[in-house]
């Protein structure tokens, strides 16, 4: 005579699916993080990215203001005289100061009263409004508040230092400061510019 066994098939079968929903939200919750990461990244990356092209805008300003002093030469009653390579830079000491865009004059002014992230006038505003060739540019104002515009999250700051005795260069630094997820953040940039000519 033949026996029959039976067996507890619905326990193992419950026993399946939750092993099988355990590692289907594991993948779940990795992806969910994985994703959660990748856009803390590209938001960090992004940051980054604008801190850096606005801290090389402000050594961009200090050189052509270096090369507009070589390339400004008069004569006058057959004597050429030309600016000093250092004319609106020189100093012995360091010095800290922002740099002024005027749309206007199409023209970059230092201002040196600014002496750390706290002043004002290191502030970047984006236009958002008025003549539409200015809508979307970021400038430094001296105005609290400029018009027609917001302010950007950023803080520039450019310290000039003299090389060599005597002085024949300045050490630029171009420091931009934001603030991410309540952190503080600063980035700096630096080169050496020499009157080479």
């Amino acid at each position: 005579m033949n026996k029959l066994t039976y067996h507890n098939q619905e326990a193992q079968g419950l026993l399946e699916v939750i092993v099988a929903l355990g590692i289907i939200i594991s993948g779940i919750v990795g992806m969910v993080n994985l994703t959660i990461s990748n856009q803390t990244a590209t938001s960090e990356a992004s940051d980054r990215l604008i801190a850096t092209n606005f801290a090389r805008e402000g050594i961009e300003v200090i050189r052509n203001i270096r090369d507009t002093n070589w390339l400004s030469c008069e004569i006058n009653s057959g004597v050429l005289n030309c600016n000093d390579w250092d004319q609106g830079l020189s100093s012995d000491t360091t010095q800290t100061l922002v740099a002024l865009f005027d749309v206007t004059n199409n023209s970059w002014t230092l201002n040196y009263t600014a002496s750390d992230f706290n002043h004002n006038h290191t502030r970047i505003w984006r236009r958002n409004a008025g003549v539409a060739d200015e809508i979307g540019t970021h400038f430094q104002s001296t105005q609290d508040p400029p018009s027609n515009a917001t302010l950007a999250g950023y803080k520039r700051l450019i310290t000039l230092s003299p090389l060599g005795s005597p002085k024949n260069g300045i050490k630029v630094q171009s420091s931009v400061q934001w603030t991410a997820k309540g952190k503080t953040e600063q980035l700096t940039l630096e080169e050496r510019l020499y009157n080479w000519r």
